[in-house]
């Protein structure tokens, strides 16, 4: 695969940095994708570490994840996968790096097949339920809605207010969470229960995104302090706690699944991204073997958690394991 010029960030921040998303008809559209910034840092291409790239060890030895496959759209110059659930995995991908051919993807049995809300500009799948229910955002007329997709029927989500509205995860009760973005620009988590929408904001946060939502309600997702530190964090019964991965400069929470174990990614202090599993109050990281950087995106409740990493020759490729 050749290296992507532009890291697809599906909606823009979670994934960290600027998100070069969709092709939007107007310009504003973009310059909002591109604010979306750490829910779509967490889809961000990692940046060029301070430090010449060395290849992190293997996965530390916890036994939680030795196997590795690598999934790569064909003919795509970088894949990411976002999510796993029912069989199946799902993640976007470009054929050029630009920003117009950008596309959703779902893989199958060792089939691709691209992804798309009908009529949309651009379209992000984030996450798959075990139900097979594919979530995730759509650009329509300039504007960034959020989606459900459930048996080939598709539902538009808006927060009400939003400016922008993307869902990121979804249980199997059909609880969804997400982030939208208000009139002033300010990044707001939410999670909607039987058709009720609720704001998460962590406390003194600048900037909040939720990511994953398990069976029971709990929510991952990350925040941005008032030193502009981007941490992770899990939201349950009304709680907020942090997640920072140990010695860690920035921390994503991405998946939850009903066991509790938590996926994401870090940065150490020479901004070399790595996977990690949290799980029991304990962190295991995950590294590709041979890979510059690592990050893990949704964990299922059974099967192989998603992801991507970039090899030596900065190429990104989106990737499975267990």
């Amino acid at each position: 695969m050749k290296q992507a010029a532009k890291c697809s960030m599906v909606l823009a921040s979670w994934l960290w940095a600027s998100v070069a998303w969709g092709a939007g008809p107007a310009q504003g559209t973009q310059e909002r994708v591109s604010n979306l910034g750490p829910l779509l840092r967490l889809l961000r291409k990692p940046a060029t570490p301070r430090v010449a790239r060395v290849a992190p060890p293997a996965a530390k030895a916890t036994g939680q994840a030795s196997k590795f496959s690598t999934v790569d759209f064909p003919g795509a110059s970088f894949t990411e996968a976002t999510g796993s659930g029912a069989g199946q995995f799902v993640g976007v991908a470009s054929f050029d790096g630009s920003v117009s051919s950008e596309f959703s993807f779902t893989f199958k049995g060792g089939a691709y097949s691209t992804f798309a809300v009908p009529g949309s500009e651009a379209t992000i799948a984030f996450s798959i339920n075990s139900a097979g229910t594919i979530v995730g955002a759509f650009i329509s007329g300039g504007q960034i809605h959020g989606f459900v997709n459930a048996g080939g029927t598709f539902t538009t989500i808006d927060v009400p207010g939003s400016q922008v509205t993307a869902v990121t995860d979804i249980n199997m009760g059909g609880e969804i969470c997400g982030i939208w973005f208000d009139a002033k620009g300010v990044s707001h988590g939410f999670v909607n229960r039987a058709g009720t929408f609720t704001s998460l904001d962590f406390p003194a946060a600048t900037f909040t995104q939720a990511a994953g939502i398990n069976s029971s309600g709990e929510v991952v997702g990350i925040f941005i302090d008032a030193s502009g530190a981007q941490h992770g964090f899990t939201f349950n019964e009304g709680v907020f706690t942090t997640l920072d991965a140990p010695g860690a400069t920035s921390t994503t929470a991405f998946g939850i699944n009903d066991a509790g174990t938590i996926s994401g990614s870090f940065a150490d202090a020479d901004e070399v991204e790595h996977g990690f599993l949290f799980s029991r109050g304990a962190f295991s990281q995950i590294d590709v073997p041979g890979a510059a950087s690592t990050r893990l995106t949704h964990i299922p409740n059974q099967g192989r958690f998603a992801g991507f990493f970039v090899d030596q020759l900065d190429e990104t490729h989106g990737m499975t394991g267990r």
